[in-house]
């Protein structure tokens, strides 16, 4: 399978709401988001219009993060698409309308601080394609006592959208 990256996002290229926002910090000249292990925090990208080279194929997310101090359990993430297009009858002005949540969890490395990729495939993209204008709500899911059983911050070093192709 081929693997061509759309977009890729940074710890800049999230806003963070006025409550319930990840940390924004920086380790060793790494800017990072820091997603807390007992409540639930949510941060933004900035719009960005969705490649032309899209082709409608098999549309994932990648996250890469590193943990502060947890060295067993798991961390589980969520990911929203907001996806509008021209002409789409959405109110920017006074809503969103992200689809329904995609999640992943994985085992976190041995040693904190050692980085981690978690590979999830957005199933639900709000029809996104080539062009429209794409957000995505990042969420670690710290209320999943299932899935996110690790302590300590989640750093979130980046996100890249890609689209895995035959």
């Amino acid at each position: 399978m081929a693997h061509i990256t759309l977009i890729e996002y940074d710890a800049h290229s999230f806003a963070l709401p006025a409550s319930g926002a990840p940390g924004v910090d920086v380790v060793q000249d790494r800017v990072f988001l820091g997603f807390d292990a007992a409540s639930v925090e949510t941060a933004f990208t900035k719009a960005v219009a969705m490649p032309g080279q899209y082709a409608g194929g098999t549309l994932k997310a990648s996250i890469g993060y590193m943990m502060a101090s947890a060295a067993s359990g798991k961390v589980d993430f969520e990911i929203s698409v907001e996806a509008v297009g021209d002409g789409d009858a959405v109110d920017l002005d006074s809503g969103a309308s992200f689809d329904t949540a995609n999640a992943a969890n994985a085992t976190v490395p041995a040693t904190a601080g050692h980085l981690d990729v978690i590979t999830m495939t957005l199933t639900n993209k709000d029809g996104a394609s080539a062009g429209d204008m794409i957000r995505l709500k990042l969420e670690r899911d710290a209320d999943d006592s299932t899935d996110d059983t690790a302590t300590g911050d989640a750093r979130v070093l980046w996100v890249e959208i890609w689209e895995e192709t035959a």
